[in-house]
């Protein structure tokens, strides 16, 4: 979807999840534009944080 979502032009903020990280899906997923890749389970100040990023505020 975020392939998609820039192929159409909309280069929104995006926090990738999982729970299988990688350091290549993590290069990859930067290397596009991505905030960054977040393992499961994330812990909720880590999770308010990075949305409070994407939204741009402080």
């Amino acid at each position: 979807m975020h392939d998609r979502l820039l192929a159409l032009g909309y280069a929104i903020p995006t926090i990738f999840t999982t729970a299988f990280p990688t350091a290549d899906l993590e290069a990859k997923i930067q290397a596009k534009g991505a905030l960054t890749l977040l393992e499961k389970p994330g812990d909720a100040a880590t999770v308010e944080r990075l949305l409070n990023l994407a939204l741009g505020r402080p």
